[in-house]
């Protein structure tokens, strides 16, 4: 990889991470695009849409450097399954692609990449791989105090209570009780209730 382009790394990913994320994707073939913030996901994989097509992965960014990694690391090991499987019946997130994550995500488990809390957090992660990163909450959790936020943005869960807030979709809720990980929530904007994840970040209003 280039000079220039291990640079442009730099601006998204821990500095001490730089070189292995531009060798993993040197000895890949795909395409990195960066996106604008997307409600639904961090990042994806997409196989080629053609024979002789490439595969392409995405991530926003939005994302701390941290997070930016772990997403990262996430897709390539969909990349890893995809180039062993193809398109057969495999899981998603089967143990196929929790092997592939696990063992690439091994060399950046330190703490010259990771601070020590988020360190712990993603080990922790890696004794149980759920198919998100943002289904983890105690690891997200972590690595929210990493995020750039703008004035006024903060978690569900850190709200009082029938506090009102604004999703980014635009729609107007009143938190109610929490249930498990979410929180039953009036939307103010259609009359029905909602189950909001406790992490969702919303604008008090």
């Amino acid at each position: 990889m280039k000079a220039e382009e291990l640079q442009l790394l730099k601006r998204y990913f821990p500095e001490p991470a730089v070189v292995m994320v531009g060798e993993m994707f040197t000895q890949r073939r795909f395409k990195l695009h960066f996106k604008r913030p997307r409600s639904s996901k961090l990042g994806d994989f997409r196989p080629p849409r053609t024979p002789n097509g490439i595969c392409s992965i995405t991530l926003n960014l939005d994302l701390n450097p941290y997070q930016m990694l772990i997403t990262y690391v996430h897709e390539v090991a969909h990349y890893d399954v995809y180039q062993q499987y193809g398109s057969r019946n495999v899981q998603p997130h089967g143990q196929e692609w929790q092997t592939s994550f696990s063992t690439l995500l091994q060399p950046f488990l330190t703490e010259t990449i990771f601070p020590k809390e988020v360190l712990a957090a993603l080990q922790k992660h890696l004794q149980h791989i759920k198919a998100s990163s943002t289904a983890d909450q105690n690891l997200q959790r972590v690595l929210h105090q990493y995020d750039k936020n703008p004035e006024n943005v903060t978690t569900v869960e850190s709200l009082p209570a029938e506090a009102r807030f604004v999703l980014k979709n635009g729609l107007i809720f009143q938190k109610g009780e929490k249930q498990r990980t979410r929180y039953k929530c009036y939307c103010e904007s259609n009359g029905r209730w909602y189950f909001v994840s406790a992490l969702a970040e919303v604008r008090r209003i």
